[in-house]
Parts: structure tokens; sequence; C-alpha cells
């Protein structure tokens, strides 16, 4: 019994510290697309951001990543994008995963081998995904990912898009 409470405990802990940054601004980052493009949190400010972070060995992320790629192309024109950052240590393994389920890139990817963002979001697992809103406010946050989450991510989405 002390144990299982210890370990609920540790997970509820772990879990909090990404949802500690809902309702704050977020944290500004500049990353390099795949394309050698420079991506500044900043040039979205306006849209709403899913930023999304993953890493092509975790199980939950491959999972995710379908279900963001269709997030993204069913509302791609209403000024939404996705940002997914990488922390892979190899960027071949990251380029591996990405040509083997999509021929195409959809959204913006950025590899951070450095590992220099996720410490701005204080991530503790993976997938982690914040919706940032169109003033540039952390609204929503996800950690881990099951196929019951597509509804409230879809959901949280339709609430930003509303917004004025």
């Amino acid at each position: 019994m002390i144990a299982r409470l210890s370990l609920f405990l540790l997970l509820l802990f772990s879990f909090s510290h990404a949802s500690d940054l809902t309702g704050k601004q977020a944290p500004l980052f500049k990353g390099t697309d795949l394309d050698g493009k420079e991506i500044n949190l900043t040039d979205y400010r306006g849209k709403i951001v899913l930023l999304d972070f993953w890493a092509s060995w975790c199980g939950p992320c491959q999972q995710e990543l379908p279900f963001l790629v269709d997030l993204y192309s069913d509302h791609q024109n209403d000024d939404f994008v996705v940002l997914a950052v990488n922390i892979d240590n190899e960027k071949e393994n990251m380029m591996r995963f990405l040509k083997k389920k999509y021929a195409t890139r959809v959204f913006p990817v950025i590899f951070d081998s450095e590992k220099a963002i996720p410490p701005l979001y204080d991530l503790q697992a993976m997938p982690t995904s914040f919706f940032i809103d169109k003033k540039g406010m952390i609204r929503f946050t996800h950690t881990g990912f099951k196929d019951s989450d597509k509804k409230q991510f879809t959901e949280e989405l339709t609430t930003l898009l509303r917004e004025k």
C-alpha cells in the first residue's frame, strides 16, 4: 500500500511541473526547422500554437503524431500551427522515423539535440503538449498521450479558435 501511494505521489509530482505553466506566458525560444529555417515562437503571436515535445523512441509520441498531423490538416486555415520539438540524441533517428511514417512534413519540426527548449517548459515526460493562445499564454497542457485524449485536444482547440 505504501509503495503504491509513493508511486502515485511520484507520478503526480512529475506530471504537475508542466501544468504549472498553464495560465502563464509561454517561454520564448528560437530553433531551426528541418529545412534550416529559423523558428521563433514570437513569429506565431496571433495564432494558436500547439507546441509538442516528442522523440522517435517514445511509444506514446508515435501514437500522438498521426493525430497531430490530422488535427493540423483539418485546421491549417484557422490561424493554427503545430510546432513539434524533437529531442532525439541523433538527428538520423528522427529523420528515419519521419521518412518511414510521413512522406512530407506537414508542420515545422525543430531538432533540439542540445535539449535547450525542454527546460524552459519544465518538461518531465514524453510527449508533452502545450496549447498556446493568440496572446502567447499557455492555456492547456497535456502529458502523455492515449486515444481518449483526441476529443479533449479537439475541444480545447475549438475553444481557442472561438476566442477573439
